[in-house]
C-alpha cells in the first residue's frame, strides 16, 4: 500500500504540473477534484484539526486554523485530500452527513490504518522525495535542517522531521514529548531494531535538564545509551539534542550516533 500512496500522490502532482512548495496549491489541488474548501477559527474545538463531508458525490473540506500554526494548516489540509484520493471509506456519520472527522490525536498517533494512510499521502505531497534529497546531501539530521526544510515547504517541523528520518541513513531517534511524558518515538530506518521502553523523558539525561529548566540546547552532547535504551552496545557513542515549545509544553529530542 505504501508505494501506491507515494505513486498517488506524485500522480496528483505530475497532472498538476507541480514542480515548486506543493502546499501553495493545495487549494488548486482541491478545485480540480470539484472539492469545496472552507477554513474558520473554531476555539470551542480547538482538537478538531479538519473534516472532509461527504453529501452524494459532492465533498467540502473544513479546515480549522485556531491553532494559527500554517504548517499544521497546510499538513490537515493535505491530509483530508489524501482520504479523498484514496478513496477512504467514511467513518464518521452525523446529522445525515458522512465522512472523516480528524482530531489532532489522529493525525499526530495514527492510531487508525486510515488515518495513518493519509498521513503519508500528505507527506508524500507536500514534501515529495525528489525535491528533500538533494536538500539533504552533506547534512546531518539537526534543528538547522529541519527549521530551513520545514520553513520551504510550508510544513511543520513535527511533520518534517518524521519525513527527513524516512531518508536519513544514519541511525536516528526522535522522540517527542508533553512535559516529562513521551508522547511518540520515530526511528530513521538504520535505528529501527533498537528497543525503547520509554514512558518519561529519563532523568539525569540533557533533555529532563532541558524540559525541567525549559532551557533549550544549543547542539549535541554525549549521553549514557543505558538511559535511553533497553539493550546497549559499549561501542556505541550516542548524543543527543532537546528543543522544545515551552509555552504549550511539548518538547523533541535528537539521538544519534
Amino acid at each position: 500500500m505504501a508505494g501506491s500512496i507515494a505513486a498517488k500522490a506524485k500522480w496528483v502532482l505530475g497532472t498538476m504540473g507541480i514542480k515548486d512548495t506543493p502546499a501553495l496549491y493545495l487549494d488548486e489541488i482541491a478545485a480540480s477534484q470539484n472539492i469545496r474548501v472552507g477554513r474558520a477559527d473554531l476555539p470551542d474545538d480547538p482538537d478538531l484539526s479538519g473534516i472532509l463531508l461527504f453529501r452524494g458525490s459532492k465533498r467540502a473540506i473544513l479546515i480549522n486554523t485556531f491553532s494559527n500554526n500554517l504548517g499544521r494548516i497546510h499538513f490537515t489540509f493535505a491530509h483530508e485530500l489524501g482520504h479523498h484520493f484514496l478513496q477512504h471509506t467514511p467513518d464518521y456519520i452525523q446529522d445525515g452527513q458522512t465522512g472523516f472527522r480528524c482530531t489532532k490525536e489522529d493525525i499526530n498517533h495514527e492510531y487508525k490504518p486510515q488515518e495513518r494512510e493519509a498521513n503519508q499521502f500528505a507527506a508524500e505531497l507536500l514534501m515529495p522525495e525528489n525535491q528533500i534529497r538533494p536538500m539533504m546531501f552533506g547534512s546531518i539530521l539537526d534543528y538547522t535542517l529541519i527549521s530551513n526544510i520545514a520553513r520551504q515547504f510550508m510544513v511543520s517541523k513535527h511533520a518534517c522531521c518524521n519525513r527527513l528520518l524516512e531518508f536519513t541513513r544514519d541511525p536516528y531517534v526522535v522522540v517527542r514529548s508533553e512535559g516529562l511524558a513521551v508522547k511518540e518515538i520515530r526511528f530513521s530506518p538504520a535505528a529501527r531494531g533498537n528497543k525503547m521502553k520509554l514512558k518519561k523523558v529519563p532523568y539525569g539525561t540533557a533533555a529532563y535538564e532541558a524540559i525541567v529548566k525549559k532551557k533549550n540546547q544549543n547542539g549535541f552532547v554525549e549521553c549514557d545509551p543505558a538511559k535511553w535504551f533497553v539493550r546497549t552496545n559499549p561501542a556505541i557513542k550516542l548524543y543527543e539534542w532537546t528543543r522544545g515549545d515551552f509555552e504549550h509544553g511539548v518538547a523533541m529530542t535528537i539521538l544519534r550516533w
